[in-house]
């Protein structure tokens, strides 16, 4: 289980509203000073993150509570995210290569049914 705690900041109805600070790693990280990364992350600040939950312990505004994500969650999420867009991406354009092998113009229509997989991947 990955935890975080997060504050209540406002409830509406059922759900709570809450806040939690996102979380920078860079502090720990052997090449801290010469990545791009952390002096984005230095420039850029701490930031917020808001997000719902659903109020099954009576939390009030200003309460402190811990939020938890099981680690298959998580993968699977990623998994929705990243890997699926890519296959659609692929598959598009395998297909568009296939189907349209005896076309001059092949290669832009292989670089566009890629793009129209990406984006259907990620509906």
């Amino acid at each position: 289980m990955i935890e975080e705690q997060a504050q209540v900041i406002e409830i509406r109805g059922r759900q709570l509203i809450l806040q939690a600070q996102t979380q920078s790693t860079c502090g720990s990280c052997a090449v801290n000073k010469g990545c791009g990364t952390s002096v984005l992350s230095k420039v850029v600040g701490r930031k917020f993150t808001q997000f719902q939950a659903e109020n099954n312990i009576a939390a009030e505004v200003g309460d402190t509570v811990i939020v938890g994500i099981a680690e298959d969650a998580l993968l699977k999420g990623s998994l929705v995210i990243y890997i699926i867009p890519i296959v659609g991406m692929l598959a598009f354009a395998l297909v568009a290569d296939y189907l349209l092998a005896d076309i001059a113009v092949r290669d832009l229509f292989v670089a566009a049914s890629g793009v129209a997989g990406l984006i259907f991947g990620s509906l």
